[in-house]
């Protein structure tokens, strides 16, 4: 198949966890045979250019707040309307106003549309465009072929604006269980060396943008109630902005894979306010971490509460504080979830993940080409 992905960034550029996915799927599917474009921003300097057998146009647009977004959606839809035909299906990742974009010029060209939805709950695609969805009236759910949701928080938003459920395939986001995976006690030392990080005192990590509803704000407050002389917490995911850290707290940049911190850390710490489903939860569990994570609509069958992590409330420093505290105090305890989350994290293996896709993938072009030999054989007639 010829699919065209439409994405909001592409690696080398920063990326988020729905752009990690589509790099993840794209080279995945180019592994089984498919040919994978993918259309998104230019980045800096960055081009078109071809990465690991995937096609990426990279769009210029204008880099000025706040015309950025809306002056790349300006050249997405003419060149969606002009080259959509080339392919045999449209993937769109994160489905904000580019699904409704994609959706139209798919229809124009009698091409099946398949959507994902990177996160559920107030800063979802559903309810943060809810707004827009005045002017749109959600063209892109209602017209697409098949919706993607990660949770059934999702999918009860999908049902709840109108989309029928035959419409809706729940699958998850997927790992690469090869490359995260535990270390023995030596690896640990030597990536703690490399990365410059305390060599005897028990770690916390936190990766993620360092934005209020990841729940950095809530980390911070909380930290100082956890900080012991050997306990300390790695934050990684600063992009440039300045971030006032209390004692005890390591800031790193943004990094292409946080693989080695992983590797390299004890526990793992979740305090988000919502999510579809974290690729970073994801990656901790197949490194063997055990997890702090906070309760949201995307926690339910991803992890139970003492069993591969503690849950907590959400923007509760002080609950967030005594989870961190027993388990950093407690290494029988981190052991026992450890072991429980690697084990989980094989449901999420990536091959299969993209089995289920390329399987809708396969159905959607499948019908849609009966449907247009239909209509030609129709119109001979």
């Amino acid at each position: 198949m010829k699919i065209l992905f439409c994405t909001f960034s592409y690696f080398p550029a920063v990326t988020g966890g729905a752009e990690r996915q589509a790099r993840l799927q794209a080279q995945e599917l180019v592994r089984r045979g498919h040919q994978v474009t993918v259309v998104c921003p230019r980045s800096g300097r960055l081009s078109s250019e071809t990465i690991q057998g995937v096609r990426v146009v990279r769009l210029c647009r204008i880099e000025r707040w706040p015309v950025t977004r809306i002056s790349y959606f300006a050249r997405l839809f003419p060149w969606l309307l002009r080259h959509v035909g080339k392919f045999d299906l449209v993937h769109v990742h994160l489905a904000n106003i580019q699904a409704d974009l994609a959706v139209f010029a798919a229809r124009r060209w009698r091409r099946p549309t398949y959507l994902k939805l990177a996160c559920g709950g107030p800063v979802g695609e559903v309810q943060r465009l809810s707004g827009v969805a005045r002017f749109t009236r959600w063209y892109g759910y209602r017209h697409a072929d098949r919706i993607q949701a990660l949770s059934s928080e999702i999918v009860d938003e999908l049902v709840g604006i109108g989309v029928a459920e035959d419409r809706i395939v729940q699958i998850p986001n997927g790992i690469d269980m090869e490359e995260f995976a535990p270390v023995d006690d030596r690896r640990r030392r030597e990536l703690r060396a490399k990365l410059n990080l305390p060599a005897d005192q028990v770690t916390a990590l936190f990766v993620g943008r360092l934005v209020d509803y990841k729940g950095i704000d809530d980390l911070l407050a909380a930290w100082p109630q956890v900080r012991q002389e050997d306990a300390t917490l790695v934050v990684v995911g600063a992009t440039g902005e300045a971030v006032t850290a209390p004692a005890g707290v390591i800031v790193r940049d943004w990094v292409q894979s946080p693989r080695e911190y992983m590797q390299a850390a004890d526990v793992f710490v979740h305090p988000s306010h919502a999510d579809g489903m974290s690729n970073a939860v994801l990656e901790a569990m197949a490194c063997g971490l055990p997890l702090v994570a906070t309760k949201h609509g995307a926690t339910h069958g991803l992890v139970e509460d003492g069993r591969e992590a503690l849950l907590v409330p959400a923007r509760n420093p002080n609950a967030l504080a005594a989870a961190l505290r027993r388990l950093l105090r407690e290494p029988t305890l981190r052991r026992k979830l450890a072991a429980v989350a690697r084990q989980s994290a094989g449901r999420f293996g990536l091959a299969q993940v993209v089995d289920s896709i390329e399987r809708q993938h396969e159905e959607l072009v499948n019908n849609h080409s009966r449907t247009r030999r239909t209509a030609f054989r129709g119109d001979r007639r």
